[in-house]
């Protein structure tokens, strides 16, 4: 679901004339059924006593001076304009009603939610809320479902509502309904990457996710794996998703690769779509990238682009064999904890945890191949993936925890384990996820990245391989291979007593007051 301004700003100072629009015919005659769904007052609807003013002449002149009451009442001016405009809008795919459309019934239920979240609504004794109106189109000229919101801002004592960083919050609303009426996800709010587009909605009709959301993934999976930058263009030579192809081609300035796009060859005839690197997610740029691999030779320089543009084959820079190295990469977390908490406690800088947490997400992305079905630790790796992101103007700092990043790679390389080592491995990551959040509280982290990890941190403690008894249990067992395995290696000990101490409580939220 998209939530948008469908105008360039998202304010105006003329109620009855958005309104004149709305219920008029359209720029190219779209507006084929409009009619109210839901409202402030309900007797502006159908069945309401004002329902039939609307098809008298100065019907909508008269809803546009109720929905003005409260500013006229109270003489309330609002700065760039008190009429607060929102489209929100849905593919043909998600559609669940007979007619092709989500139907009013659910129209009215998700407008009058949307209200209530953006805080629009009245007060818990049912007053001071804003006047509103929802207006259904059907379909649009693309063919999305959608309604259009007009909102006063002037509440009804006479306070201007509150819109400060609003699109954040209608994104995390968006999600939230795509969520729980599965349909078509977008880009969740500070993700550091973009919303779907129209073109993205519309293939995602017939493919049930978007190619930005298949290709985001497809790339991570890349990059986790990838040891240096001509590994990444082999393995993304070899990268499908289902049975469309990821196709690629770099960017070139001045004679040296600048960037790349990717897209997906679904083989069926159709224009691929072509999307940057960039634009799948801030970290995913090249530059990004490069920042985290191993500096390559002074002679790269020369052959990245035959290497880009396949002049010269990948095939050699990969080896595609699947390897059961999970006691290894047990090994590899316990030393990459060890070296992450010794890292943070020798910094106070915010840019070095940031770092460190997009590596812990990364690696987090890759364990969710062996989630089946997808459940706690997809969403483990949504709430990292948002933390993740450094405020813009942030430099990027030098490599934080490689054992980290050299734990992902091999994780990457892992085969499907079995269910003791990859609870092992899971109580690991949940120790990193401890680390991280106790520096965000200790030190000047922005508050909503604080606020992620502690979901993220509380969301992987009620894994059950971490909460239960029965949980607890298994761990015990894992800690007895591993020592009949090894018996002198280092973390066997800590594992145990990591099992033995954790009380498991229910999740609570772990952001606390200075």
């Amino acid at each position: 679901m998209i939530a948008k301004a469908p105008a360039k700003g998202k304010r105006g100072t003329n109620t009855g004339g958005l309104l004149r629009y709305l219920f008029g015919p359209g720029k190219a005659n779209e507006h084929t059924h409009p009619h109210r769904v839901a409202s402030w007052d309900p007797e502006w609807l159908a069945d309401g006593v004002f329902a039939e003013l609307i098809s008298r002449r100065d019907g909508l002149a008269k809803l546009g001076r109720d929905i003005d009451a409260a500013m006229t009442g109270h003489e309330v001016e609002v700065d760039g304009g008190h009429v607060y405009h929102v489209a929100l809008s849905v593919p043909p795919a998600d559609s669940n009603a007979a007619d092709g459309f989500f139907g009013d019934a659910l129209w009215r239920e998700l407008a009058e939610e949307a209200v209530a979240h953006m805080g629009f609504g009245p007060n818990s004794d049912g007053m001071g809320g804003c006047r509103w109106v929802a207006v259904h189109h059907g379909l649009s000229a693309e063919g999305n479902d959608h309604v259009h919101l007009v909102i006063n801002l002037v509440r009804g004592d006479g306070r201007i509502a509150n819109t400060y960083r609003d699109w954040p919050r209608w994104r995390t609303w968006c999600n939230a309904v795509e969520e729980r009426l599965d349909i078509t996800r977008t880009a969740p709010a500070g993700e550091g990457r973009k919303a779907a587009s129209r073109p993205e909605l519309k293939r995602a009709t017939t493919a049930g996710a978007t190619d930005r959301e298949l290709l985001t993934q497809a790339v991570s999976d890349v990059m986790a794996e990838a040891i240096n930058e001509a590994q990444f263009v082999a393995l993304l030579d070899q990268a499908r998703v289902d049975d469309a192809k990821v196709l690629y081609a770099p960017h070139i300035s001045g004679g040296q690769v600048a960037g790349y796009k990717v897209a997906l060859d679904r083989g069926d005839g159709s224009e691929p779509l072509w999307l940057a690197g960039s634009s799948l997610r801030r970290d995913l740029s090249l530059p990004r990238l490069r920042a985290r691999w191993e500096t390559p030779p002074g002679a790269w320089d020369q052959f990245a682009v035959p290497v880009w543009t396949g002049e010269i084959p990948t095939t050699r820079f990969v080896d595609n064999a699947r390897h059961n190295n999970w006691r290894y990469l047990r090994r590899h977390l316990a030393d990459a904890e060890t070296e992450l908490r010794q890292d943070l406690a020798d910094s106070t800088e915010p840019a070095r945890w940031h770092q460190a947490v997009e590596h812990t997400a990364d690696l987090t992305a890759v364990l969710t191949r062996f989630e089946s079905p997808p459940a706690q630790l997809h969403r483990v790796h949504g709430q990292l993936a948002r933390a993740a992101q450094r405020p813009r103007g942030h430099r990027q700092p030098s490599v934080v925890a490689p054992m980290l990043l050299e734990a992902t790679r091999v994780a990457a390389k892992c085969n499907t384990p079995a269910l003791l080592m990859l609870a092992a491995v899971v109580l690991l990551l949940y120790g990193i996820l401890e680390a991280l959040d106790h520096f965000a509280e200790q030190h000047h982290v922005r508050t909503v990245a604080r606020r992620q990890i502690a979901d993220a941190w509380n969301e992987l403690r009620t894994h059950p391989a971490v909460e239960t008894r029965a949980g607890r249990t298994v761990y015990n067992t894992v800690v007895d291979v591993c020592s009949t395995t090894n018996p002198a290696t280092r973390d066997t000990e800590r594992l145990r007593r990591a099992v033995a101490h954790n009380p498991a409580p229910a999740a609570v939220p772990r952001l606390r007051s200075r």
